[in-house]
């Protein structure tokens, strides 16, 4: 290949990476706006909302790190979500594997006494072990019966739900308790902080970080990400070039349970520092958005989650202060996907600018 083939190969990718960046930031921009729309219907201020939402959000350092805590669970979900795009596989069920890997960490966490390093690593294994062998069900599904992953990974997300809800609130409740949830698990199973109090940042968001790079080496740097990837752009050239589809498929799907799982573990030994009833406000289906929004970027996944975790943080402030309810951020987040939908749309729209200004120059 010559130097100028080289170069303009590069600039296509540049300019699809920037296309793509466009096309995120369009779609929050526009969700935003529709969002304010519908609270000035409500009769309040959009603008001063929104203040409210920053300032909740990011507007002091408790803030923020409460902010970056949220964060973590999402970062997780969305590298999930992701990882499984990556062979064209749309795992749904990263809900469920969250949910048995935090019951996983939960359950090692109460029952077991060990030296704190370990203690920790067990608790982690075990939740990353969980979200595997949940994935994994929807993954043998797949290829011995061929029953659709969206439709088993479903059904598995309100198995889990079920399961976990009959463990919290039946055998494995916390004697005397008054509210639905187990014991506290060690404190040689607890994350330790890596901010002084009142900060609430903990060692989860440094292995989330970790999961960013791993998971970016993973998909760019090695022969088995090449394969996933090459999956998911075309299985037919992947079969032809001697590629095992299925395999990659496999791999792909319980490689993704496992990072939920490893979520769920975190938001246990790092934040909970036990298993509640109703614990998680959707994490795992909110990694979907957070997916899409860094269109399967590890990297990117980064930026969109601290998105929506300091949305979610945010949005208390902004009930307390102002009495707007807490669902507009779900409405907002519901609104970037359709927007992101409409990623043709907003393609031929850029394009045709672009083609309008050279027409000028």
């Amino acid at each position: 290949m010559t130097k100028e083939k080289k170069n303009e190969k590069k600039k296509d990718g540049l300019n699809g990476v920037l296309m793509q960046v466009a096309i995120s930031i369009i779609s929050i921009v526009f969700a935003f706006l529709v969002g304010g729309i519908i609270i000035a219907a409500m009769g309040e201020n959009p603008f001063k909302a929104y203040s409210v939402l920053i300032k909740g959000a990011v507007g002091t350092p408790v803030a923020l790190t409460v902010s970056l805590t949220k964060t973590v669970p999402l970062i997780l979900t969305g590298l999930a979500v992701a990882v499984a795009q990556k062979s064209r596989v749309f795992n749904i069920g990263a809900e469920g594997q969250l949910l048995v890997g935090a019951f996983a960490a939960g359950y090692v966490g109460f029952t077991f006494h060990l030296p704190a390093p370990l203690h920790i690593l067990l608790c982690l294994a075990a939740a990353v072990i969980a979200g595997m062998f949940w994935a994994f069900i929807a993954a043998f599904l797949k290829y011995s019966r061929n029953v659709h992953v969206v439709i088993a990974t479903i059904m598995l997300n309100y198995i889990a739900t079920s399961l976990v809800q009959y463990f919290v609130c039946g055998p494995f409740k916390e004697p005397g308790a008054t509210f639905n949830a187990t014991s506290a698990i060690a404190g040689t199973a607890k994350l330790p902080q890596i901010l002084p109090r009142p900060l609430s940042l903990n060692l989860g968001f440094v292995i989330a970080l970790v999961m960013i790079a791993a998971c970016w080496f993973l998909l760019n740097k090695t022969t088995t990400g090449y394969e996933m990837r090459a999956v998911g752009s075309n299985p037919n050239a992947s079969r032809v070039g001697g590629i095992n589809i299925k395999k990659n498929m496999f791999m792909a799907l319980v490689l993704s349970g496992a990072l939920a799982g490893l979520a769920g573990g975190i938001e246990v030994s790092g934040s909970l520092y036990r298993v509640m009833e109703g614990f998680s406000p959707g994490y795992g289906f909110n990694g979907i958005p957070v997916a899409m929004m860094a269109n399967g970027n590890p990297i990117a996944i980064f930026f969109s989650a601290f998105l929506l975790g300091a949305m979610r943080n945010g949005a208390l402030a902004m009930q307390i202060q102002l009495g707007i309810s807490q669902d507009i951020v779900d409405i907002i987040q519901g609104l970037v996907i359709i927007f992101l939908g409409c990623d043709y749309m907003i393609r031929y729209y850029i394009n045709h600018v672009r083609l309008e200004r050279r027409k000028l120059a």
